[in-house]
């Protein structure tokens, strides 16, 4: 059985780098893309419990256009989030995680 190497190790993640313009740009994409996947996740939910925008953005009290945005990844901070698992019906939960693999809720 071979022993795992990380990305980083093998070379991978230079790769990718190279490939992206650079380790700045690098970095804009990957966090793009957790951002994306973020906001996907967060119209799933509201699909899933069958709210249309324009249902979550007069329980937000904005425009559906805002909402839209929201779930486009357009997001200002933490309280905007709370606000939209708000009007879905749930609550917002943070959890921090440190290197020694402690956990602490957050807020």
């Amino acid at each position: 059985m071979t022993e795992f190497v990380g990305w980083a190790a093998s070379g991978h993640r230079e790769r990718a780098e190279q490939l992206a313009g650079g380790s700045e740009a690098f970095q804009e994409g990957a966090l793009r893309l957790i951002v994306e996947a973020r906001a996907w996740r967060l119209a799933e939910m509201r699909r899933e419990r069958g709210l249309t925008q324009g249902e979550v953005a007069d329980r937000m009290g904005v425009s559906t256009g805002r909402v839209s945005q929201i779930e486009n990844g357009q997001v200002s901070g933490n309280d905007v989030i709370t606000r939209y698992v708000r009007a879905l019906g749930g609550d917002l939960v943070m959890v921090a995680v440190f290197d020694d693999g402690e956990l602490r809720k957050v807020g």
